[in-house]
């Protein structure tokens, strides 16, 4: 069995409300397991032997008015192996809440805070989480900018013992819909293709989430056949 390992940031912007979470590991498609996230309601890493169902108990959890150390409890009351899970929860306050269990693999650490929370596992460097979650609070710009500012910071302390390969990033502002989810699922460089996809991506999302709002309304597509 080949053990992956994995970190990982959830925040929420403290002005406009928005969630997020982004996430690396050096399996493959990790944005498809680790990273959830809802309107006005919060956001969700679970990881280390990861159970995605573990996320949904979470969200029902923090729909019902639940905070973040409520919703970490409930999911792990819920599973019979929590100690091979590793949990970060946001709510839509800013409450936070991080779980590490007595299983999790390698090296791995947590960190949590007013708005952010941060995990890892297999870590070369057990201050990883602490540090990406101080690099949230102090980074500038969007969501999605803090957000990779956090992760890039685990990346420069040399991240997992093993070559990352994926990533994920999901940023939720005030509709139902992702305003960002962006995934790299194979790559010998993820974090460099997905700063390229949201320096490409970024500058659209608002005119994308516009279409779907109010598409009469919306600027030109810039295509062939749209004049």
């Amino acid at each position: 069995m080949k053990f992956t390992n994995t970190f990982s940031v959830a925040g929420r912007c403290e002005e406009t409300g928005a969630l997020g979470v982004i996430v690396t590991s050096s399996s493959p498609s990790v944005g498809a397991r680790c990273p959830w996230a809802k309107q006005g309601v919060g956001a969700i890493l679970t990881q280390n032997v990861t159970d995605p169902r573990l996320a949904n108990i979470g969200l029902n959890v923090l729909e019902n008015g639940f905070d973040a150390e409520s919703t970490i409890n409930a999911m792990k009351e819920t599973t019979p192996f929590s100690e091979y899970r590793q949990l970060a929860v946001v709510d839509a306050n800013g409450n936070s809440a991080v779980f590490t269990g007595n299983k999790a693999l390698g090296v791995h650490g947590e960190f949590s805070a007013e708005n952010v929370a941060s995990i890892g596992n297999l870590l070369s460097d057990p201050n990883i989480p602490e540090q990406m979650g101080k690099t949230f609070l102090n980074a500038k710009g969007s969501l999605a900018d803090r957000l990779i500012a956090a992760i890039s910071k685990g990346f420069e302390m040399g991240g997992e013992m093993d070559q990352e390969h994926s990533i994920g990033l999901l940023v939720y502002q005030e509709d139902a819909f992702p305003f960002v989810d962006l995934r790299v699922d194979y790559s010998d460089q993820p974090l460099e293709d997905l700063k390229r996809a949201w320096e490409i991506y970024g500058p659209q999302a608002e005119d994308y989430r516009i279409r779907a709002i109010t598409p009469e309304v919306a600027p030109s597509y810039g295509v062939k056949g749209d004049e």
